[in-house]
């Protein structure tokens, strides 16, 4: 994708004056996540594409994500917002195979540091 389509695109979202078009909303089952659009444009192509191909993004749209477990989802948060793998959450072989299939979903095969490199080092380190 043309960088000058997404630092077009992250300005208009940066600059734009309403706060609620600002954010992303993500439902998990009966609660809703907000999480920054510029966050999500750097983290992963999925939500990149789904910016930039819209002109006038003026909705925040919302997507459902109840098929991760509540750790999985945690990961996945603490990640798009640190780039960093939660410390406090133990990595099994579930949540392992689940992100496996997440991270394709989300489309983050090409963010840095490679979060599935990140959490089977986590895994090995624990074992």
């Amino acid at each position: 994708m043309p960088n000058e389509k997404i630092e077009e695109t992250m300005k208009r979202i940066y600059l734009n004056e309403n706060e609620n078009e600002k954010d992303f909303i993500i439902e998990r089952k009966e609660k809703q996540y907000k999480f920054p659009k510029l966050i999500l444009i750097m983290r992963s192509e999925l939500y990149r594409g789904m910016f930039l191909s819209v002109t006038n993004d003026t909705s925040n749209k919302v997507t459902d994500y109840s098929e991760l477990s509540n750790k999985s989802f945690q990961l996945f948060e603490y990640w798009i917002y640190s780039n960093q793998i939660k410390d406090e959450i133990e990595i099994t072989k579930e949540i392992i195979n689940e992100f496996e299939i997440g991270i394709d979903y989300f489309q983050l095969n090409e963010a840095y540091p490679n979060l599935f490199d990140l959490l089977i080092i986590k895994f090995n380190n624990q074992n």
